[in-house]
């Protein structure tokens, strides 16, 4: 592919701390590298305590089992989303409550939520910043499930950095969740990032990310550092990949967060009459554009593959829209709203290269293909 959709940057920098891992002797969980990763991520954050791990997904699952999900609780998740919103739902043996979303901004619809917590009663509530823009209504979801009692997990998988109202989302919730694969907004591979300001629910997640096994430290007995107090998980971020993410964070506000959101306005700059940008920027945010996808005003679904296995064919990556949660046939899961808004958006949305290496020529140059394409398939 001549233009990725996304892909890492990597340097001398990550060469750098990944040679030191080496040489440390040490590949496994806790090593230096990763220790300074998780101060640096939550400085940059502002938060207090962060934990990474080796997946966003099972930084999701650790935030349900931390907060006591228990076999038949209901959770709220949005209905266009990454998989990982229901699969750690059902791997937590709670219930899926999938609601619909708003068809300019992809967030939750904040109407639904009410009607979903009022017949649903759930215990709690993933919010999820899709393609690094703000959910809309997250000021509101956060006030509502604090009077209601509700748990907010804010998936930030695809948005670290993004802000609303002066805010950086990852702040918002009960607890925060990042991913850091290779295509997301800092990627070391595989990995992902919990956090939270609540010391007390964090020593939880720790435990929980450990194995739940209490006694790690240099300080316990040998004879105690396999004892387990319960279920647990083998979730902690390893020395190579930490020492990867260490490089990314320190070169992340001034480098890479400032080349994505270029890409991103390079995008807005252009007008068609056959499609728009998927998603509105929306008053008093900051997006990311962590990818920048395209609404076909006219065209069905089967005329946007088209388009899309012929992108790809010139060596244009592209991907479609995420396939509605509501239509995975597996998964067993109530819904509210109308199916219409996700599965019109998956049908009629091609997400285009967006990685950080591309300039305004690069950008001008897909978008007229797109539009060849249009011409040539009507």
């Amino acid at each position: 592919m001549k233009y990725r959709l996304s892909s890492p940057s990597l340097g001398k920098k990550e060469i750098g701390y990944v040679n030191s891992a080496l040489k440390s002797n040490w590949l496994s969980f806790g090593g230096k590298n990763t220790k300074i990763f998780e101060k640096k991520f939550a400085k940059f954050l502002g938060i207090k305590h962060v934990l990474a791990v080796q997946s966003g997904t099972a930084a999701l699952h650790l935030a349900l089992k931390a907060v006591n999900i228990k076999p038949g609780d209901n959770v709220i998740i949005p209905n266009y989303s990454c998989v990982a919103s229901i699969s750690s739902t059902t791997q937590s043996s709670a219930k899926p409550v999938v609601v619909e979303v708003e068809n300019d901004t992809l967030g939750l619809d904040f109407s639904l939520i009410k009607n979903a917590i009022k017949k649903y009663n759930p215990k709690a509530l993933q919010l999820v910043h899709v393609y690094g823009f703000p959910a809309r209504d997250s000021l509101k979801i956060k006030k509502y499930c604090n009077k209601k009692k509700i748990t907010l997990i804010e998936d930030c998988s695809e948005a670290l950095g993004a802000e609303i109202n002066n805010r950086k989302v990852g702040t918002l919730g009960d607890i925060s969740i990042f991913s850091v694969r290779s295509d997301k907004m800092i990627g070391v591979g595989e990995g992902g990032v919990i956090c939270t300001n609540k010391s007390g629910l964090f020593n939880k997640i720790q435990l929980l990310a450990a194995r739940n096994a209490p006694h790690r430290s240099d300080n316990d007995h040998f004879w105690k550092k396999y004892y387990h107090l319960g279920e647990g998980y083998n979730y902690l971020m390893p020395h190579l990949l930490g020492s990867v993410a260490r490089a990314q964070i320190e070169r992340f506000k001034k480098e890479l967060l400032y080349k994505k959101i270029k890409v991103g306005n390079f995008y807005r700059k252009l007008r068609s009459k056959n499609f728009r940008m998927t998603q509105k920027v929306i008053k008093n945010t900051k997006p990311v554009y962590w990818l920048n996808s395209i609404y076909f005003y006219n065209l069905g679904k089967n005329k946007v593959r088209k388009i899309g296995h012929n992108l790809m064919k010139h060596g244009i990556e592209v991907r479609s829209g995420f396939w509605p949660l509501s239509d995975l046939k597996k998964f067993s899961s109530k819904y509210v709203g109308n199916r219409k808004i996700s599965r019109d958006i998956f049908e009629k949305t091609l997400v285009l290269p967006s990685n950080i290496n591309l300039n305004e020529k690069d950008i001008k140059l897909i978008v007229k293909k797109v539009e060849y394409l249009i011409k040539k398939i009507n």
